[in-house]
This record gives structure tokens, C-alpha cells and sequence, in this order.
């Protein structure tokens, strides 16, 4: 390059690196111009025909200005110095009228020329973005700033490490899955087809990854994005049970924003941002595939710069390809708390809630509490409630077992399911709930909403616990189930017994309510040993009314993951007060296998004795509805209403 266009060219940059915020601005201001030219555009005066000398002059200035633009936007090294040199000129007449004291002549007349230089170098600008001519062909490096945020050099794509690069020019919203070659990918499937999928892989010695797979995006891209956020955030709302009715998502509207920063914009290049702007936004950021994919139960982050974990229905725990960082936590859980109408603060760091999609949300905010800084865990709520046929279809039971149920739920026998964390208790209770007659006045009580009943005649009640210092309004499980007692239910449902509840639970068995409940405990003597004590502490001979108790845990069967029922048990109380439970089926781990070991069971005899049915009558009943779940599992009724329906036809 010539050495004296040195010195002006270098002032180019200058004005080059204002582009991005001044594409925003421009964007604004051809709005703004359009709308007040529409408004005022009647109002104004009708002109006059101009004379023809006045018509040839103003030919004459817009074919000189014209010209002029024209050679400072040549992608030369003539037009990067004439353009440099005019940028100067604008810096410098800008800086002296500034800072300069000068007469005010000589300041109107450097404000002059700085003013003019200025326009015709925003008008340069303009013309060198559209063009896409920053520098002449094979003139080195990009320049740095302006060429970060207009040249297209994409993020990793879906390509596998080992794959090799998609080709320039190849769709970003794939029609199909890609076919990955890397032997490391043990499964693959959309979640939000065409804009993210999922890959289940081997991650070296560390066993399975999970890694999400979303649109590659430019970073010009996302410079759009966040001129897009700032434009929105004013009025967006943020509840994703709204998204799809808001008015304010719909693409058109989108579009035309983003088209005010950038006029080129692709159909390809509109959908991606789409997608980004609604994730963001109204979703779940980065964890929103995590959350819209139905194998995963559970989803946590135990720090900054740590992997998120998810629980998978069929690999257990995974590490995924998402990390969070430390101001981005805080952030995420502070847009979770919003999301659940809590508060979550340095005063009060610790804050359990639902989301509006019904999953249970903990949340530890900042280091006050954990050393590796905010976490949270999501326990994803089941769009579609768990069946007794699901239980069987995933050999947590087999028909028989599920048939003794069905007959002791049938004629109000109170349950109790026993089990330690993640093992299915509240899926199992949900289900066998499905045998309680159709007409039966039901009242569920729960810390958070797990339950989903068919019936018509349920009331599902909740507690409440208040944030506000100093103002009573809490509403506990006791609460709940005293004034549940007053509605005259003929079935009680209880997510959880932990405390004083328990009692008020077994007051309520004693007085013919049939009760279902779950308890955190490993076996059934451990069960009772905290039902029996501190801070419990329910009377022995209160336990003649509790009929079953189911037993489940939760195993690793290699690499994957299973949920068994480890045993059915009846619960006798005898003459000294001991509280003694009888094994009816258990589980052989060998064989995953139920097995039936007592020959008699006392609640069966009830129910025969009551509907007046023989031993023959009543091992017909039993075969009855382990036929009608092989049936059912072989017709696949449409949904869980139809289910229920035929159970309770099958009932009568």
C-alpha cells in the first residue's frame, strides 16, 4: 500500500468498528422516519413545480455526491485511503470544534466540513456493508472488530468430532438426522425437529456423555439476537404455558425486527433466530431440549463450570455437554425462581417450587450455602401420568401382582408405598389410583402437584408456604388433611408423610377412609420404625387399619437403571401390640421374577367374605384382571380416561 495513504487509512477502523451499533440505530431510525413520514405526509404543503436550471443544479450535487461515494467505497486500496482520509477528516474537524477553543467563525466552519466528512462516511458504510467490500480481495487478516461481527465463521456444527466439516453452503436445518460415522454414538434422535437433537455417545473411560445438538450460529447472528432481546425485553412474557398464544412470538413480527438490522436475511437464517429468541426467552435457555425430551426424569447442575446431569429413563445418570458459567447460573436460577413466582435472595438462598409445567424445582442461590456457588435440580413432571400398564410393560410388576392391588384399592384397603429417593413411589401411587371407582369422592394433598386422576369427583389441594417474614400464612399437610376430613372423602391421597400429618393420616384409616400414601424408607420394618417414633410417633395399635404395603427400590442392572417392586406385605397387629408384616410376593433378583409366597392373604378374604364370594369366585376375579391387562397391553387403549373407563366397567 502507498505510504502516504498510511495514516488516513489507519482511522478507517475507527468508524469501521461503530457498524454493529450502527446498523441498531439506522435500523431505528428508518422506523421511525417512515412511520412520521406516513403521518405527516398529508398535512404537508403541495410543492411546486421546480424551474428546469433548479432541476439540472440538483442533478448536478447528486451526481457529484453520488460519484464521490462511489470511489470511497471501492474495495481498493484508493478507496480505503480516500475513505480513511475522509474518517480523519471527521475525527479530527469533530475533536477541534470539541475540545479546541476556537473564534466562532472557524468553529461553524470546522463544524461544516466535520458534519459533511461524517455523513459521507456513514453513508460509506452503509454502502461497504451492503456490499459486503471491506477490503480488496486477498489483502491479509480481517480487520479486527467489524469483521468479527459480519464475516460468517459458524460455531461447531452437528458434525462428531471425527466427522469431516459440512461443506460452505450446506443447510443448518437438516430435513433428517445426519448419519453420524463415529462408532461412539449409541443413540440419536430428534427432540425439536429440524432445530435440535439429541446423541447418547461414549465418552472415553468416563462411559456415556449426553450431548444436545442445536443450529450452528454466525456471529453476526448474534449480534442481531441481542439487538433482537434488547428490543423485546421490554414487553416479552416470559410464561412458557403462554408462548404459543402471545401475539408478540408471532414470526412475522419477529422477522420484521430482525430485518431492520439486516434487510439479507435468509428464510434459514430468520428460523434459527427464531428458535434461539423463543428458547431464550420464554424457554429454558440452553436446557430447553433437556426439557421438551420425554426420556429424561431428572435434571441438575451442582456448580459453576461443572456439567449439567440429567437422569435418563434407559442410561441412568449422564453428564451432558452443557456448563454452565458462574454469572450464567446465577442468572438461570434467578429466571427459574421467576418462572415458579418465588424469590429466591442472599437472605433466602434455599427455595423449593413447581414450574408451570408441573416439575418440581430446588434451588440453591449463590455460595451462601454450597462452596461451588448456585444449583439447582429439576424433577421433570410426566405429561402423560404412569398406568398400571406402564408398571408392567417396565417389569416393575407383573399382572398378578397388580390384580391384588386392584382388588384391595377396589374395596377401599388403605396403601402405604415404601421406597427411597427417585425409586417410583408417587408414579406407582398415581397408578394403582386408576382402581378406585369412578363416582368415589376423592381428596389428594401435596407439597408439590404430582397426582393426575382421571375422576371426575377429585379435589387435588396443595400447600402453601409464604416467603414474608412475619406474616402467618403457611399451609402444612396437616392443615391440609384436618380440613380434608370435614369434606366426607371416601379415598385420601397423601404425596408424602414426614411429620405430624402421619398421625392425623392414621386417625382418618381408623375411621373408614381408605388412604393411600408414600413414605421415604428402604424396607417395611424401616418404614414402621419411623412411622412408631420421633417426631412421628403413631400408636401401634393404630396399624390394624393399614392393609398393604408395597416396597419398591431402584436398581443398576449394568449400565442401566430399573425400578422393582421388592415385595408386598400385609400388616397385622397382634395381641401384644407388635406390629408384624407378612410377605405375600417379593421379587427374585436372579430371574426378575415375582414369586407368591403366602398361600392366604387376609385382605382377599375380607373383600370374598364381604362380596360373599367363594375360593373359586374369588381366583376367578384375580385371573379376570390379570387377563384383562394382558388384553389391554395388547389393544393399547388411547388414553388414560379410556383406560380408567374400562377398569371400572370391568369393576362392576
Amino acid at each position: 500500500m502507498p505510504a502516504g495513504l498510511l495514516i488516513p487509512a489507519l482511522c478507517a477502523p475507527a468508524l469501521l468498528c461503530l457498524n454493529g451499533r450502527f446498523s441498531a440505530v439506522t435500523g431505528i431510525a428508518k422506523t421511525l422516519q417512515e412511520s412520521i413520514g406516513m403521518k405527516f405526509k398529508s398535512t404537508l404543503p403541495v410543492k411546486k413545480d421546480k424551474p428546469a436550471s433548479t432541476e439540472a443544479g440538483t442533478q448536478t450535487i447528486t451526481g457529484m455526491y453520488s460519484g464521490i461515494i462511489t470511489t470511497l467505497s471501492e474495495p481498493s486500496w484508493k478507496g480505503i485511503g480516500a475513505f480513511g482520509a475522509v474518517s480523519a477528516m471527521a475525527i479530527i474537524t469533530g475533536s477541534a470544534v470539541l475540545f479546541i477553543d476556537l473564534p466562532l467563525p472557524l468553529m461553524t466552519v470546522l463544524g461544516i466540513i466535520s458534519l459533511a466528512a461524517l455523513t459521507l462516511s456513514v453513508s460509506v458504510i452503509q454502502r461497504r456493508r451492503t456490499k459486503g467490500a471491506w477490503l480488496p480481495e486477498n489483502a491479509g487478516p480481517p480487520i479486527p472488530g467489524i469483521s468479527s461481527l459480519i464475516q460468517k465463521t459458524e460455531t461447531a456444527g452437528p458434525c462428531a468430532p471425527s466427522a469431516p466439516e459440512l461443506p460452505e453452503g450446506t443447510a443448518r436445518l437438516l430435513p433428517y438426522l445426519p448419519n453420524d460415522p463415529s462408532p461412539s454414538v449409541i443413540s440419536q434422535y430428534w427432540v425439536q425437529e429440524p432445530f435440535s437433537y439429541v446423541k447418547v455417545a461414549r465418552a472415553g473411560t468416563e462411559g456415556f456423555k449426553y450431548i444436545v445438538v442445536e443450529p450452528p450460529i454466525t456471529k453476526k447472528e448474534k449480534t442481531i439476537l441481542q439487538e433482537t432481546y434488547a428490543r423485546l425485553r421490554d414487553f416479552i412474557v416470559y410464561d412458557a404455558t403462554e408462548r404459543d398464544q402471545d401475539p408478540k412470538f408471532k414470526p412475522e413480527l419477529i422477522r420484521k425486527i430482525m430485518r431492520q438490522f439486516d434487510p439479507d436475511l435468509t428464510d434459514e437464517q430468520l428460523l434459527i433466530m427464531d428458535y434461539y429468541l423463543k428458547r431464550d426467552l420464554s424457554g429454558y435457555g440452553p436446557l430447553e431440549t433437556i426439557m421438551l425430551d420425554p426420556d429424561i426424569e431428572d435434571i441438575s447442575c451442582n456448580g459453576y463450570e461443572l456439567p449439567v446431569f440429567v437422569f435418563d429413563r434407559s442410561f441412568g445418570s449422564l453428564p451432558t455437554s452443557i456448563a454452565f458459567g458462574r454469572d450464567e447460573i446465577n442468572q438461570f436460577v434467578l429466571k427459574l425462581a421467576q418462572k415458579a413466582n418465588k424469590q429466591v435472595s442472599l437472605s433466602n438462598p434455599l427455595v423449593d417450587a413447581t414450574l408451570p409445567d408441573g416439575a418440581r424445582v430446588q434451588i440453591t442461590y449463590s455460595d451462601v450455602v454450597s462452596t461451588k456457588g448456585s444449583s439447582f435440580t429439576i424433577r421433570k413432571f410426566r405429561a402423560e401420568p404412569m398406568t398400571p400398564l406402564d408398571l408392567i410393560r417396565y417389569g416393575t410388576y407383573n399382572a398378578e401382582t397388580l390384580a391384588f392391588l386392584w382388588l384391595a384399592i377396589e374395596h377401599r384397603k388403605s396403601l402405604l408405598v415404601v421406597g427411597g429417593t427417585a425409586s417410583g413411589k408417587t408414579s406407582t401411587m398415581n397408578a394403582v389410583s386408576l382402581f378406585i371407582p369412578q363416582n368415589a369422592k376423592i381428596v389428594s394433598l401435596e407439597d408439590t402437584r404430582e397426582i393426575q386422576l382421571p375422576h371426575k369427583n377429585w379435589l387435588p389441594t396443595q400447600t402453601r408456604e409464604l416467603n414474608v417474614t412475619g406474616i402467618k400464612g403457611d399451609i402444612d399437610l396437616f392443615s391440609l388433611l384436618k380440613a380434608c376430613m370435614r369434606q366426607r372423602p371416601e379415598y385420601i391421597i397423601v404425596g408424602e408423610v414426614r411429620g405430624a400429618e402421619a398421625q392425623t393420616l392414621f386417625q382418618a384409616m381408623n375411621t373408614g377412609h381408605a388412604t393411600l400414601s408414600t413414605i421415604h424408607a428402604g424396607s417395611v420394618h424401616e418404614a414402621i420404625n419411623r412411622l412408631t417414633h420421633d417426631p412421628i410417633n403413631v400408636p401401634s395399635v393404630m396399624f390394624t387399619a393399614l392393609d398393604v404395603v408395597v416396597v419398591q427400590s431402584i436398581y443398576t442392572a449394568g449400565k442401566i437403571r430399573i425400578r422393582r417392586c421388592l415385595s408386598i406385605h400385609e400388616i397385622e397387629v397382634n395381641a401384644k401390640g407388635e406390629i408384624i408384616p407378612v410377605l405375600l410376593y417379593e421379587w427374585d433378583v436372579r430371574t426378575d421374577t415375582f414369586r407368591k409366597v403366602a398361600e392366604k392373604s387376609r385382605v382377599l378374604d375380607e373383600i370374598a367374605f364381604v362380596r360373599g364370594w367363594s375360593p373359586e369366585e374369588l381366583e376367578q376375579q384375580v385371573k379376570k384382571r390379570e387377563e384383562f391387562f394382558a388384553w389391554a397391553l395388547e389393544v393399547q387403549p388411547p388414553d388414560i380416561r379410556d383406560l380408567a373407563n374400562a377398569i371400572h366397567d370391568l369393576g362392576e
